[in-house]
Order: C-alpha cells, then structure tokens, then sequence
C-alpha cells in the first residue's frame, strides 16, 4: 500500500475544488423595474397634434383609442410591412384605374411602399429573387423630401372604418393622374345591335356605348391627414411604381405610361371606327366603305389586341347597318307624309261640315235629308306618300312600275301623273332632317377564294377523306386509326385533321404559292416579308361531331417576356359558316403571355362565307363547335411562320410524321353496280 505524503493529505486536489464550487447554487441578479407610469410618452405634430403608439393587441384587434382623434406611430417593422402591403395594393388598384382598358384587359401597376427602417411592403403576387424584384421597380414619387434629422422616426397612420391606414394616403391617390378619354371603362355593346335594330327602335340615333362603371378609390382628406402631411418631423414612405400595360409592355415612369396608354386609345378607336362602325363617342357611323389602306392598318390593330384578323371584317357591318338607315328613312318618310294627310283631310272635313251646316240650315225639313259619310283620305293621297317614300329609300316594288301602279286590284293614278295633272311640274320631295340616303354598297372580293377554287379544294377533301376510310375498312386499320396516320388523324370525337398530297400538285398553286395566294398581303404585313408557308391541310367536322377541347396550337417561345407574333393560322371554310354546322369560336386576347385561360365573355365566333379566310395567332385559344347540321363541314388551313435569323419555326408536336403509323398507298374504291353497267356499255 503506498503512502502518502501529509501535504498531500491536507491539500483537497483541484478538480474536487471545482466539483463543489459547481454545485453551490447562483443567484441571479435582481434587475430594477422601471417605474409604473401613469400615462404614455405622447409626442406631437407641427400644428399639436397628439400622437401614440399604437401596441400589438391595437393593431391586432383593431382596438380604437377613444378620446381626442390621434395619429398613430407603429414601431414594429413586421406590422409596418403588412400595412405598407395594403397600401401598395390600394394605390395599384387606384393606378390601374386611371388608365383605360384595351382589348378587355386592363392595366397593371405593381407598387412598393418603404421607408427608411427597414419596413416595406408591395402588391406583387408570388415570391422572386430580391435583385429581380428591386430591377422592376424604380424611385418614381417625385414629391418634395422633408428636412429631418431624426431617422428613428416612421410615417404615421391613422384609424380609419376600423383599421390602420396610412395617414397620407389621400394625398398620394390624389396626385394620380387620370387619362382623358371617353371611354373610361371596359366597353361593352350591351344596347341593341344591329340584328336586332329595326326600324321601330327610336333610340337609334342617340344610342352609345354602354360603359361599365368603375369605382374610384378615393379617400376625403382630414384633418389627421393634413396634419400629417404638413409635419416636418415625420417622413412620408418612399413610395415606387412600374406599370405595366394591356399588351405587356413595362414603364417605370407615369409620362412614359400615359403616352402609351393614349396610343392604345387611338387604336381602339380605329378599330371601333374601321370595323364596328361606331365613332369617338359610342354613336353608330354611317355605312361609307373603307379604302383598302384603311382597312390593312384597322386589321393589323385588331391582330395585335385581338389576334384575330377575319377577311373582309370592314364590310360585315355596312350592309347591316345600311338596309336598317333603309327602313328607318322609309318608315320618317311614311310617318310625315301620313301627318300631312292628316292635316289635310282635317282641314277638308271641317270644310265639308261647315257646307252641310249651311245647307241644312236652307232646307225646312232636317228628317228628309240623308247625312253622308265623312271623308278621310283619298287613295290618290294615300298611294301618292307611300310611292314618294319608296322612291326616296331606294325600294321598288317587283309588282309596281314607275308610271302606274295598283291599290287592292284597282287602277291608281302614280303620284308622277297627279302632280304633272294638277300643277303642270314635277314637285321634289322633301327630305327629312337625317334622312339622306346612304351609298350604294358593293361587297370586296379580294384576299378571298372564288367559286371554282371552292369546289376543286371540297371536293379534293372529301375524295381523299373516301380513299382514307375505304383503305382503313379493306385493310382492318381501325386500331391502328386510333393513333392516326401520317396523312390522316382524328382530332376528336368525328373530327379528322387531313393532309392531302393534291395540295402540292400545280393545280393547288393557288393555295401554296406565296405570290398567287390571295391572302399574302395580309401574311406578309404580320410576319414581313420572308414568311414561309410550313404546313397545310384540311380539318373535317362530320354531322353530329362533338365540341373540342379548348386549346392553343403553339405555345409562348419564351415564358418570361411576351414576344410579338412568329406563327400563324389560315382557315377558309369550304361552306357557309353558321350556329348549327360547327364554326371555330375564338377567345380573343389570349395570345398573350399569362392571358391563356379561356374568358366567356371574350369568346367570338365569326360566320363567314365559303372562302373567306380566318387569321389568327398560332398562340390564340381557340376550340371547334359541335355540328349539329346534316352537311360536312371541311375547313382548308395553312400555317405560316416568319423566318428570324434565317431559321423558321417549324411545329415539331403536332405535325411529326414520326408518331404516326404510315398508311402507305390507297386501294382504290370498288365501283358501284351502276359504274360497272356503263363500263360494260362502253365495251
């Protein structure tokens, strides 16, 4: 057993010394309370307006703090951003208010609202990187900065209906600067339109456009808010913009937004003039046909708003428009010349009256005397207003001539032969204040195809779509029909997408060929003049076919910034577009970035005439009706592209060959009992 020194022994080693001492209980310093105060620090304005600071459970449950009105500090960041947040939406709302929609979409204004301690709050929606967040916006409030020394001091808020707002936020919507324009709103023609104006609708001539109301976001300024804005010591938040328009284009100042705001103005109202035929105020035009000139550049306005362009849309409204100013004329004309028969036949019974009076005055026995019949109006009078009304309108009726006509089979003198009889000259008619009678119109015939073209093109369609089935039926291809054919393809329910090799063939030149086709002029003006035709064919819509899907034939080649038309689409219907056979419906804008889903009330529909092509953007929604008629409806289509950098675009998800089986060469249809009678007889 080893011993142990007596130092040893009386000196306890380190690490024991260290065990007690950690086992020895730590008092905790007692920190001082502050002492209870009775009321709250209040500081003041310029003008002695009191101010507090308003607490968590305040701002939270929207506790109101009774007595004199006060302005309100907010020394917490985090509730400071939420309310910077609402701010910024409220001023975005009253920004986008101030401009005036185009083509059904109104404008954006993204705001930031921030102040010097690190508060801020805006009313974009969705999460991005900082750096690109601060890109988008730029210090735009160009109101004077106040003189302060003290930084620690935050922009004051005020009660109002129950929660915080901004103290200074009437102010800063005041300053928003509207755009001067008679159409303030999204306009919709609401009112009576032209299939259903007759000429007993007397509110024609006054009729406008029906404008949807906007509310404006406006706030009464207080006194609160005055005294706010007035003070020297507390800073008014850095508030910054960056608008972005209907067509997806980007400004950061108010001026640069305005202009183009009034350049999309004088678009709309080339449109609404070219093609609608309404002027600046909503007030129907009269039936002038545009020059060609006209109409190219109304089109092109319409295809970048719309993406749209319907040949021949410039007309669509006149001969309308031109056969109701027709019966109106005819029907002021009838009502004037009845009020002058009127008055005359007025004047010729009190005449009569007063002679028979004094006749039976001169007889001595009243019982011997028969009273006649009052006259009211001749038939000479009658046909002779009724004549000068359809000679002024322009009718003529396929029964009547110009020298005599005929009242319930009995020969009436024309009011040409009562004039010459009576007076010895031909008395003009008088027209009526707005009575004058529009131009003659003549339908265009141009970008279109003719009759003969029309035939060759359906009845190449439907001999291929006969060689395809019969091939199918003869080779037990109904499976393999499912997936599709390299020259045949179903794209729905009774709906087959065709390619015809007859279109490359020189007798479909007409077609193909991007100096005879007749709608290059149009091709060209959207995508310049090195477009290319990259694709053709022919859509089928059998009786009985069913709705298709809503889609879009191409999508955006870049997802971040809206670029400006590479592709697009050519129908002309083969037949007479109508409701029941199953015409194309278009939702008009969704060609642009971020505008894709289908909108009911931008849904259009147009109903054309055999050979009248449709242009639209590859990217526009659009979908096939169902055909609810008993006739084949074939639709020939061709897609352009324009040709950047020398390489065009070229659909590779819709038109791959790849993915479909090959359908190799047709059998040839057997001939029926008929056929083969005649060819026995030719033998």
């Amino acid at each position: 057993m080893a011993r142990t020194s007596k130092s040893a022994k009386s000196a306890p080693p380190r690490a024991h010394k260290a065990a007690a001492a950690s086992t020895k209980p730590t008092k905790k310093p007692q920190l001082k309370k502050a002492p209870p105060t009775s009321k709250k620090i209040i500081y003041h304005t310029d003008d002695g307006t009191p101010i507090i600071n308003a607490t968590m459970a305040q701002i939270r449950k929207g506790l109101i703090i009774k007595g004199t009105p006060k302005l309100v500090r907010i020394p917490q960041i985090a509730e400071r951003s939420k309310l910077y947040a609402e701010t910024a939406k409220v001023i975005g709302e009253r920004e986008a208010l101030a401009l005036p929609y185009h083509g059904g979409r109104i404008w954006k204004c993204e705001v930031r609202v921030s102040d010097a301690n690190g508060a801020s709050g805006d009313n974009r929606i969705g999460r991005r990187s900082k750096a690109n967040h601060d890109d988008d916006f730029v210090n735009n409030d160009k109101s004077p900065a106040k003189k302060n020394s003290n930084k620690s001091l935050t922009p004051l808020f005020r009660w109002y209906r129950g929660s915080l707002i901004l103290a200074t936020l009437p102010y800063i919507l005041d300053d928003i600067i509207e755009v001067s324009s008679k159409m303030d709103g999204k306009k919709r023609w609401v009112g009576l339109s032209d299939d259903e104006l007759d000429s007993s609708d007397d509110e024609y001539d006054n009729e406008m456009y029906v404008v949807e109301p906007t509310t404006k976001i406006r706030m009464e300024v207080s006194a609160l808010t005055t005294s706010a804005y007035e003070d020297s010591n507390h800073p008014m938040p850095t508030v910054t913009r960056s608008w972005i328009s209907p067509d997806l284009q980007r400004f950061h100042s108010r001026k640069s937004a305005m202009a183009h705001a009034e350049e999309l103005v004088k678009r709309d109202l080339l449109i609404d003039r070219t093609l609608y035929g309404y002027g600046h105020n909503g007030v129907r035009l009269r039936p002038v046909k545009p020059t060609r000139k006209a109409a190219l550049e109304a089109g092109m306005a319409r295809f970048v708003r719309d993406g749209l362009w319907v040949v021949g849309q410039e007309e669509m409204w006149i001969e309308k428009r031109r056969d109701i100013l027709v019966k109106k004329q005819e029907r002021r004309l009838t009502l004037k010349s009845e009020d002058e028969s009127s008055e005359e036949s007025i004047a010729h019974t009190s005449a009569e009256v007063e002679g028979s009076e004094h006749a039976n005055n001169n007889k001595p026995n009243d019982e011997d005397v028969m009273s006649d019949s009052m006259p009211v109006s001749s038939s000479d009078e009658i046909e002779k207003n009724a004549a000068a009304a359809r000679a002024f309108a322009g009718y003529t009726h396929p029964n009547l001539d110009a020298h005599s006509c005929t009242v319930d089979s009995k020969p009436v003198v024309s009011s040409t032969e009562s004039d010459a009889s009576t007076e010895g000259a031909l008395t003009p008619v008088k027209r009526a204040p707005g009575t004058r009678p529009p131009p003659d119109f003549t339908p265009s015939t141009h970008y279109r195809l003719n009759q003969d073209q029309i035939m060759r093109c359906h009845l190449a369609c439907m001999d291929h779509y006969e060689k395809v089935i019969e091939t199918v039926k003869a080779r037990s291809l109904q499976l393999e029909l499912a997936d599709g054919f390299d020259v045949f393809r179903e794209r729905g329910r009774g709906r087959y997408d065709m390619e015809l090799p007859l279109f490359d063939t020189n007798a479909f030149s007409f077609l193909t060929d991007c100096k005879r086709a007749p709608w290059m002029p149009i091709v060209h003006k959207i995508l310049g003049e090195d477009s290319i035709l990259v694709h053709k064919g022919c859509f089928l819509s059998l009786p009985g076919s069913e709705k298709q899907v809503y889609h879009q034939d191409g999508v955006h080649l870049n997802q971040k910034v809206h670029k400006p038309c590479y592709a697009i689409n050519v129908f002309i219907p083969l037949v007479d577009y109508d409701a029941a056979n199953g015409p194309t419906e278009f939702c008009l804008g969704t060609h642009y970035l971020g505008h894709e889903n289908f909108v009911k009330e931008n849904a259009y529909m147009p109903l054309v005439k055999a050979g009248t092509p449709i242009i639209f953007d590859y990217r526009l929604g659009h979908r096939g009706l169902a055909n609810f008629s008993q006739e084949v409806r074939p639709v020939v289509y061709l897609t352009y592209s324009s040709v950047a950098s020398g390489k065009e675009f070229r659909d590779s998800v819709n038109f791959s060959r790849r993915r479909y089986h090959k359908l190799g060469e047709f059998v040839e249809k057997p001939m029926s009992r008929e056929e083969r009678a005649k060819r026995r007889v030719e033998k």
